[in-house]
Formats: structure tokens, sequence, C-alpha cells
């Protein structure tokens, strides 16, 4: 209540808590801990019915002095679709009415999925133009809710494993670009057979200009139950201009700066999911990803069993992560060597002496404060200074002023232009 201020928004936080905690109770690995997990997943609610609410404010303030009647037509679906000519119509029925996923339809009408989206997203901007007023609103409510069930599973579900805050970095800014921008990719391939029934394949991949996440799917015939987590430790990631994203197996590469890692977000008697994620100054913008490992490793308490299998395998990335934007901050002081806004919040590389714990805020030109986790990026500079990266959820690049507190020293950031 303190954070929604109305009964009803609070209503609405506790039941959608409970339904997330029932589709994802097999997520919870130790009861122990189910207090906080279902606080951690009310927190969550609150804030997204909050973020929505202000939006809807917004809406009603800038439409409250010209109301319109909303006649019953107007919430009637086949009406509202009716100004869309007849490829579209189908794909909102079987989007919509028969809530079926971008994929299912894309092989129903044998289009690609980037079609099926497009179409989507082109009917959705020319029913907006058609209703006015209160109807908008009204209007991408009964869009939206044949499927709210099914969002909110899936939402939940990417949210929990693309969740910084499970692997070390408080930026909840990526949880917001997934929930609101469809922030995230899901990889279109079988599994790969590597023989003793084991099978491996990647399920989704995220990508900005700052962090790389993939989920690795890892599938076995036999009990797998008593390994703790999975590892591919010779992994290599170039692009299609052949540009190293990542390698493991070179550890006196340029990509000793990448912060890499991998954990376990699903294990049960015959499957593993991991989240292998890394991040770094900057990636490099790509249309493709190439992929190669040899070595799959599986890890219990005191062992480890090891699957050798040469695989190579292409992941297309979508349209979104190919023309990715960022907005660049300047500064005059050499301390930041970076700073940019993405649609997954805010980054910034800084140059310090300082090897203990440092405090960093972000300051917005109506001086609100957003905390900075920070991380040391596994290098020295020339200057033997050591770098960090700055990460703070804010993605508002309206702001032509920033300012990055760094302990007591007190950086100005411009928007460049």
């Amino acid at each position: 209540m303190s954070r929604l201020k109305d009964e009803d928004n609070v209503q609405d936080a506790i039941q959608n808590t409970i339904l997330n905690a029932y589709l994802n109770i097999e997520k919870l690995r130790n009861s122990k801990y189910f207090k906080s997990w279902i606080t951690r997943i009310l927190i969550n609610e609150c804030n997204r019915i909050y973020r929505n609410s202000k939006k809807d404010e917004k809406l009603l303030e800038k439409y409250s002095s010209n109301t319109v009647q909303c006649t019953s037509k107007a919430l009637d679906f086949d009406s509202i679709i009716e100004i869309l000519d007849d490829s579209k119509k189908k794909i909102f029925e079987l989007y919509y009415k028969d809530e079926l996923t971008v994929k299912e339809i894309s092989k129903k009408l044998n289009m690609s999925e980037n079609t099926i989206k497009s179409e989507l997203s082109r009917g959705r901007k020319k029913i907006r133009s058609s209703f006015k007023q209160v109807s908008i609103i009204i209007v991408i409510l009964c869009l939206l809710v044949t499927t709210s069930v099914i969002a909110i599973s899936i939402i939940s579900y990417i949210k929990s494993l693309f969740d910084l805050n499970s692997v070390g970095a408080k930026n909840d800014g990526v949880l917001m670009a997934i929930e609101n921008l469809d922030w995230y990719q899901q990889v279109d391939m079988s599994y790969i057979d590597l023989g003793n029934g084991y099978k491996i394949k990647f399920d989704y991949l995220l990508i900005d200009e700052m962090n790389l996440y993939l989920v690795l799917d890892f599938e076995s015939e036999n009990d797998i139950s008593k390994f703790k987590n999975i590892s591919l430790n010779d992994l290599k990631i170039v692009n299609e201009n052949n540009e190293v994203i990542c390698d493991r197996e070179n550890v006196l590469s340029d990509q000793t700066r990448k912060i890499l890692g991998d954990k376990l977000i699903e294990n049960d008697s015959h499957h593993m999911k991991s989240l292998i994620y890394m991040y770094t100054d900057a990636f490099p913008i790509s249309k493709s990803l190439d992929i190669s490992f040899s070595e799959i490793t599986l890890y219990t308490k005191n062992k480890r069993n090891v699957i050798n299998y040469d695989t190579h395998l292409q992941i297309d990335l979508s349209e979104k992560f190919i023309n990715r934007k960022y907005i660049y901050y300047a500064s005059k002081e050499n301390t930041v060597k970076k700073a940019i806004i993405t649609e997954t919040g805010f980054y910034a590389i800084i140059e310090t002496n300082n090897i203990d714990g440092l405090k960093i805020n972000l300051l917005d030109e109506h001086g609100n404060i957003y905390n900075c986790y920070s991380h040391p990026l596994l290098s020295y500079n020339e200057s033997n200074k050591l770098e960090y990266m700055v990460i703070a959820n804010f993605n508002n690049s309206d702001n032509e002023i920033l300012k990055l507190v760094i302990s007591d020293n007190e950086i100005e950031l411009i928007k460049d232009n």
C-alpha cells in the first residue's frame, strides 16, 4: 500500500504474485527461502503496476479535456480490426484470439517471424491512430487482456533468466527492457546430439552495448541431478566480421577484460539450464554470432564430468540488436572514459587508483539519485589505474546533463547530440 497507494492495485499485485509463484514454483530450489522468493515477486509486481499506472495517468491527463464516449462497438475485437487489411486481420486473430505465438503463426502462415512482428506492430499503430482519446487506452487493454496470463508467465520466466541481481549486478533496467521492449531473442534451433544420450542447444539471448547473455539448455537420458553447474570452458564467440566477442581458451588475449560467468537457473534429473553472461566496455554491432566450443563440463562439489564434442553453430541476431542505439555522454574529466544510456540502463567506464569499495551515485537533472553498481574490469590500463564498469537502473535519455558522483568527486556528463 505504501508503494501503490490504491486498494485495487494492491489486490492486483497480490493476485499476480500468487499466480507468478504458482506458475514458477518449480524454480524454487530450497523451500526455506520461500518467503524472500515470493516477497521479491511481490516487489517486482508492485514496481510494474506503479510504472504502468504512471503511464496511464499521463495518458488520462492528456485526453481528460476532450473525453469521448466509448460505444460497445469500440470494444468489440472484430470491429477493432475491421480497419486492417485481410493479411493483418488473420495475424491479429491468430495472435490475440487463438493465442498462438509469433513462431507458431510463422509456421502456420509460412511467413518469417520478423514479418509477423512487423505486421503486428503496424496493425497496432493503425488501430491507435483510428481510435481517439480515452478509447485508445481501452482498445490497448482489450487487445492485451486475452494473453495477460500467458504474458505474465513468459515475462516472469525471462526476467528470472536475465535478472542481473542473481549474478551480481543490480540493474533492473534490463528487466524493464525485457518487460516493456521485448528485449530478448528466443533462439530458433534444434538440439545438437552430443552422443551417449546428451543434447545441447541455446534457448535465449540478450545483447546491448555492454552486456551479452546466453541461456544454455542441456538434456541427458541419464540422471544428472548430482551435478550443480555446467560450463563451456573453451567457449569462443565471434561475429560475421570475425571480431572476437568471447574467447575463454585464449586467456592472454584482450578477452581478459571480459567478466564471464555461468549461473545454473534450472536443474532436474535429466535437464539443466545455465545463464552464460559477460560484459565489457563495448560489444561490436553484429548481425550474427558464430559460436564454437568442444568441452562441456558438468560439475559436482568435488569432481567434474567432461563431455568432448566439437560444436559449431551460428545465431542470426534479431533486428533490434542489429540496430540497437545508445546515447553518448561526454565528460571533460579523464576519470570517465565512457558514459552511455542504452535500452537497458546507464553504463560508464571509469578509471581510479582506489581499489577499495567505491560509492558511486548518478544524479539526473531533477536531482534524483540513482545508486550505481561497480565492478572492476580485469586489467589495468596504460596509466596503471584500475578500470571499473559502472551500472545504474536509469534509461531516460531526455536529460541533457547528468552527474556521476564518485566518492566526493562530482563529475558532469553532457549529452552528445
